[in-house]
């Protein structure tokens, strides 16, 4: 019979496994986070996730314990709460969590806002490196911020946790030398903005990748990308909010040659793209042996849908073109040389949040939320 003790030295030896595969990717760089990341344990924020069948993957289940202690201590993201059965919380994968800390540029002493509390792991990190009284975490739903508050204290950290809508931030606690958001937003809410210092900053996934942005006064900030793709869940305001759109029904119209090849869906710089220009959408793919696409289907909340058939012609449903505004974006990415995020920016202020390619007077797209 295994016993508790048995369990955490087994599982600090897999997680020094973990924490050597991060060291040798050039995810964890910093001798600080390497050190909260070998000290604080994922296996007590991450006691059961559900598979991809919407299984129940436990430590306590005999039959899925070794499954469950393999999967907490590999690099991958593990869906943690389902809400309907949809995925509404997860533990982000440890070396994206790694990438987003040292992004942060941490100072001791500093004061940081966390939105998004899903398991506790991310507060643990930031507690261990911080403090307990320097962290404030936040997320929607008591289901979610209970666990959170007793799984941190497994740990033995007990930030402040919670409960609200993460867009108006915890101004109780302000200012804050950092925010940062575990989940994906569509804006950035200017009520963040002001709980910033003076020299604070967020860093955000925004569309799909990372932005750091800086204050620059009470309601406005300007930032910049930086390179390569963040994939997060929405983030959530209510109890029944971030939910995905179901899929409309399927296009029954003639198919048209596309002129987006499946192979470009595959293009993380080109979603990115897509993710700030045509926000919303959902997507399900064909794959051939090799896992790349062959077709697929995506479709927006209000109803348009497309579908990309193998032989390389798409229909289309729905209020819009939804597949013709891709194809528009597609133009743009190709003449603009395949920029990644990290030649793109963001200025917000009361009026608009822009993105904007290579320079703020640039080309651009404008935020909705």
């Amino acid at each position: 019979m295994t016993t508790e003790t048995d369990l955490d030295q087994e599982a600090a030896q897999r997680r020094a496994t973990l924490v050597q595969t991060l060291v040798d990717a050039g995810d964890l760089t910093d001798p600080t986070w390497r050190d909260a990341f070998e000290k604080v344990a994922r296996h007590k924020c991450v006691p059961y996730f559900h598979d991809h069948a919407g299984r129940k993957i436990t430590g306590d289940d005999p039959e899925t314990r070794e499954q469950w202690l393999t999967a907490v201590h590999e690099d991958r993201p593990l869906v943690t709460h389902r809400t309907d059965g949809a995925a509404t919380s997860s533990s982000s994968q440890p070396s994206i969590m790694a990438t987003m800390l040292e992004a942060l540029q941490i100072a001791d002493g500093m004061r940081v806002l966390e939105l998004g509390a899903g398991t506790g792991y991310n507060a643990a990190l930031l507690a261990h490196r911080l403090g307990d009284d320097n962290v404030v975490t936040i997320d929607v739903s008591p289901d979610i911020t209970g666990p959170a508050r007793e799984r941190l204290a497994a740990t033995g950290h007990h930030p402040l946790v919670v409960t609200g809508d993460g867009s108006f931030g915890w101004p109780d606690k302000a200012p804050y030398d950092r925010i940062i958001a575990t989940c994906q937003l569509r804006t950035v809410p200017l009520a963040l903005v002001k709980q910033l210092t003076e020299g604070g900053f967020i860093l955000a996934p925004l569309g799909n990748a990372l932005a750091r942005i800086h204050r620059t006064g009470e309601r406005t900030a300007e930032g910049a990308f930086l390179p390569g793709g963040a994939f997060f869940m929405p983030l959530r305001r209510g109890a029944d909010d971030g939910q995905p759109a179901h899929r409309p029904a399927l296009p029954d119209a003639p198919g048209r040659p596309s002129r987006l090849p499946a192979a470009a869906i595959a293009n993380n710089d080109f979603r990115f793209l897509l993710s700030i220009a045509v926000p919303g959408l959902t997507w399900q793919y064909d794959l051939d042996d090799n896992r790349k696409p062959t077709g697929a289907r995506v479709w927006t909340p209000d109803g348009a849908i497309a579908s990309l058939m193998a032989d390389g012609t798409v229909t289309e449903a729905g209020p819009r073109r939804l597949w013709a505004a891709l194809e528009e974006e597609y133009d743009t990415f190709l003449t603009t040389g395949e920029p990644g995020p990290d030649r793109f920016g963001v200025t917000i202020n009361e009026e608009a949040q822009r993105v904007w390619l290579d320079a703020p007077d640039g080309q651009g797209w404008n935020l909705t939320a």
